[in-house]
């Protein structure tokens, strides 16, 4: 029987850091020891119902993560797991991890590109991410008291290092035709452990910034897909000549690029020259990516014979609908690109960049010469609209209810993405932050005004107090 302060703790961990594909929330307030202890036992116990026993484990450079990651061992360690430590590491390596050693699943301790005073866990059963069901499950046994169960027989503690064979893994894999000068910033985030020395190894002249891991993370934000992040990137790239530069997110897994000039790359310039690499090889193989995509990517794989298939914005998504159709390619406009074609398929900036890199020691080009003009048209970087956690999922169906637009064609995989002869545009909530996401192509600047203009018209026609300056 829980006692009145267990039951206390159970009930004040909040609904909203179970998200629809890991568990995030801001450190103490919504995550701290006492809640990742029942966290750890409700994952055990959702594992075990599995026939999962034994865990690989790994945290990343933020502040609580070290702390945080004792509790969460201990936690797995009473409810009967074995938890097989990888320590600090991004997360890609633990998903290495689960293909190729005899541990298929674990847990994984970060909250990726989450300013500095967020934490979190993303899980992997038996190589797959947990689905929204089971996230709530989690929950559940949480909320029934069933997270605070311990097992007569504790699991065993052990120590794992795969850091070698990753890097001897992706060396085998990857070669360069050329030597290449690349700037590679980590943003003071856990990929500062393993990819300096990864890209130094298969032959580039690495100019490294910001690969000291610090939690405060002192630079920049260490998400890549944010022009403004990646502006000291870009001074480096031109202070020394470089022929690009690299950037990840807090744990690894989305990779960030500028040009030799310091232009910013987006995550569908990057999708579309790996496109043109890897779909001839895989005639009609259907290639995923996320409704925030450009259309000319669509076009694109559509004009190299694959299939485009749009699906839902979100990690554990994109790896379920690449599984269910085999599809050797897949991205999202957050730059998770995840690549079967000579890898695993689960997303891994780190991978990602050394497949850039090899298609551009390919040939004579620079990397501006190589990424301009593969976008037509013009369009907006994401926008986000501050709305709280509990308010959002309910506001977009509002908005969804309160749609009408007789000549466009309406998509609501994922919020929703209105497709109009001329452009398109579309709002989501958001999984990971308390915000509705936005984002608007066209053809040129006056039908992306009109397209920007209906869609501020029906988000007002659903709540006339949210505050749309920003658009």
């Amino acid at each position: 029987m829980a006692t009145q302060t267990e039951q206390s703790t159970r009930t004040s961990v909040p609904e909203t850091i179970f998200r629809a594909y890991d568990i995030r929330g801001i450190v103490p307030e919504q995550l701290n020891e006492s809640s990742m202890q029942l966290i750890g036992n409700a994952v055990a116990k959702e594992a075990q119902s599995l026939g999962i026993r034994r865990l690989l484990l790994a945290y990343d450079g933020r502040l609580s993560s070290a702390a945080l990651s004792s509790v969460l061992t201990d936690s797995l360690l009473q409810a009967g797991c074995d938890v097989i430590d990888l320590g600090l590491a991004p997360t890609p390596l633990l998903y290495f991890a689960t293909h190729t050693t005899e541990f298929d699943s674990g847990v994984m301790l970060t909250a990726s590109h989450n300013p500095a005073d967020y934490n979190g866990i993303k899980i992997v059963f038996k190589r797959n991410s947990v689905t929204e069901s089971q996230i709530q499950s989690i929950r559940q046994r949480i909320v029934s008291d069933e997270s605070g169960d311990t097992s007569s027989t504790p699991g065993h503690y052990t120590q794992l290092d795969v850091k070698n064979e990753y890097l001897q893994t992706v060396c085998s894999k990857i070669s360069l035709e050329r030597n290449l000068r690349v700037v590679i910033d980590c943003g003071n985030a856990v990929p500062a452990v393993i990819a300096p020395e990864l890209f130094s190894q298969f032959g580039c002249d690495v100019i490294p910034l910001f690969c000291e891991v610090d939690g405060n993370f002192p630079n920049h934000h260490p998400d890549p897909t944010i022009a403004s992040n990646l502006v000291l990137l870009a001074e480096k790239v031109r202070e020394t000549g470089a022929d690009i530069g690299l950037a990840f997110d807090g744990d690894g897994d989305r990779l960030g690029a500028v040009t030799n000039k310091g232009e910013f790359i987006g995550a569908d310039q990057l999708l579309i020259l790996l496109a043109r690499d890897i779909v001839p090889r895989y005639p009609d193989a259907p290639i995923v990516f996320d409704v925030k995509c450009s259309r000319s990517l669509a076009d694109e794989i559509a004009s190299l014979g694959g299939k485009p298939v749009m699906y839902r914005s979100g990690h554990s998504f994109m790896k379920q609908k690449m599984q269910e159709t085999s599809a050797p390619l897949g991205g999202e406009y957050s730059a998770h690109i995840f690549i079967k074609d000579r890898w695993y398929g689960f997303d891994d900036g780190i991978y990602a960049g050394a497949r850039i890199l090899e298609l551009l020691a390919r040939q004579s080009l620079s990397s501006s010469e190589l990424f301009a003009d593969l976008l037509r048209g013009v369009s907006t970087p994401e926008y986000s609209i501050a709305i709280a956690d509990e308010n959002k999922f309910a506001l977009m169906d509002k908005i969804i209810s309160k749609a009408d637009f007789p000549d466009a064609e309406l998509i609501t995989l994922d919020g929703l993405r209105v497709e109009f002869e001329r452009g398109w545009g579309l709002v989501r909530a958001s999984n990971t932050s308390p915000a509705l996401l936005l984002r608007f192509e066209a053809e040129d600047e006056t039908a992306l005004a009109e397209i920007k203009q209906q869609f501020k018209a029906l988000i007002r026609r659903a709540d006339k107090t949210i505050d749309l300056n920003a658009l």
